[in-house]
């Protein structure tokens, strides 16, 4: 599964010895994009480009920065449906797309006020959300004949958070905020490719089908913190990674591999494959600058690197089945499954966002926001693709009554270059940059006791 879309076949070489076995070993390639929080998050903050964290007051502060749940002094319930989202595929050097549409249900929270100066909150939000399929035919003419090569992927990587926290409004200025959180991560790739090559010389197919899903619970801690000035608020957060409370994960893979006299196959199966999943150290600060009908903040993200880590392995091995066409038994030789790789690169993410009130006396607000989201993808990782993206948002909220509502976009886009898209029987090799874009309609609606 290196690189997005990469078909890991080597060049056949089919002998009597089977020399070579990677034609049948070597799972297809799936695409998965693990980019942190690529979802937005919260009925305002997902508007502002997650440039949140020194203003934040509403519900999602149990998420975004605990120490903002003091900012509210009575009870509130906070439920957003989520994002109507869509994602889009582009391989440039196949001739068919891929992609999703998918409704996330991407916010739900509450706050209520126990005793003066305390509020206490908890948020169930999805941090990462990442569907696509992808189907592919390509026939290519060769000397004497055609090549036929297929390809067909379905991913998806999830993971959210449900987030309990308390903030302290203290003496001034100063807010203060810590909380647990529990993060369900789960992922499941499936892929198979055939590669079929008629020529003078007779035919040869090869034939490879894999799955691997897993899941993994974790806890992990938060604290925050805020301070306001007549102009200016500030704000930063920290959190740690995960301690893993439950975990599970499933491999299976079967080839296929006949050139005419000569045929070679494998297979693995382990329902029950160990599986980590490992989160970073997390960072964020902000500043912000308020007037009595414009907002505006700039906000770090800092995630920690990983080192590389098998996420993925099974102690059950990989069967090759090899049949040289001489009449005589068939070989079958165990070796060990190579699993798979994780690992991440530090990432710094910068983004800016905030509203402005273009009515006087109406509490109406038009929101926008832009930043980066930098893959933290390493070079040893088999499983995530590196696509970094550009994100921005644009959206309105507003009041009747009691009721408080928000509806606006979200759209993020960005690349992968030099891709491997494939590695043929005849040793045809074709790179691609493939384009990913995710575009979602975000709505809210939220109640304030």
């Amino acid at each position: 599964m290196r690189t997005s879309l990469a078909l890991a076949v080597v060049c056949l070489i089919a002998s009597p010895a089977f020399a070579q076995v990677d034609q049948v070993t070597t799972p297809p390639p799936n695409l998965v994009v693990s980019n942190y929080d690529n979802v937005p998050v919260g009925p305002f903050g997902g508007l502002e480009g997650a440039a949140y964290v020194a203003r934040v007051g509403d519900p999602s502060a149990a998420w975004f920065n605990p120490a903002g749940l003091a900012r509210q002094n009575t009870a509130q319930i906070s439920g957003s449906a989520g994002v109507y989202q869509r994602t889009s595929i582009t391989p440039e050097a196949l001739p068919n797309r891929g992609g999703s549409f998918q409704q996330l249900p991407n916010f739900v929270g509450f706050t209520f006020a126990p005793r003066p100066r305390v509020t206490v909150g908890a948020a169930l939000v999805t941090n990462n959300a990442w569907n696509q399929e992808t189907d592919s035919e390509l026939i290519t003419p060769v000397a004497g004949g055609q090549q036929r090569f297929a390809y067909s992927a379905d991913s998806k990587f999830e993971r959210r958070t449900l987030a309990f926290s308390a903030g302290y409004q203290g003496e001034g200025a100063w807010r203060y905020g810590g909380g647990l959180a529990f993060s369900l991560m789960s992922l499941r790739m499936v892929q198979s490719t055939s590669d079929r090559i008629g020529d003078a010389t007779g035919l040869r197919s090869l034939l490879v089908a894999a799955r691997t899903s897993g899941s993994a619970l974790q806890l992990r801690s938060q604290a925050g913190v805020q301070y306001d000035t007549s102009r200016w608020r500030f704000g930063g957060a920290i959190r740690t990674p995960g301690l893993t409370l439950h975990r599970s994960g499933v491999v299976t893979l079967d080839g296929l591999l006949d050139a005419g006299a000569v045929s070679l196959g494998a297979s693995v199966f382990d329902p029950e494959a160990e599986f980590e999943y490992h989160l970073p150290w997390e960072f964020q600060g902000g500043a912000a600058w308020v007037r009595d009908r414009m907002e505006i903040e700039i906000n770090l993200q800092a995630y920690t690197s990983i080192e590389a880590y098998s996420m993925v392995s099974t102690g059950e091995p990989v069967l090759v089945y090899g049949d040289a066409g001489a009449n005589r038994p068939p070989t079958v030789i165990s070796q060990p499954f190579p699993g798979f790789t994780s690992a991440s690169d530090g990432v710094v993410n910068v983004s800016v966002g905030g509203h402005i009130r273009p009515l006087q006396g109406r509490d109406l607000r038009v929101h926008a926001g832009l930043g980066s989201n930098q893959s933290p993808v390493g070079a040893e990782d088999v499983v995530f693709n590196k696509v970094d993206l550009l994100n921005w948002t644009l959206g309105v909220s507003g009041s009747l009554g009691r009721f408080q509502f928000a509806a606006g976009f979200n759209h993020q886009s960005g690349s992968a270059d030099d891709v491997r898209l494939r590695n043929l029987l005849n040793g045809q090799l074709v790179q691609s940059t493939i384009d990913v874009g995710m575009t979602g309609f975000i709505y809210s609606l939220a109640y304030q006791f």
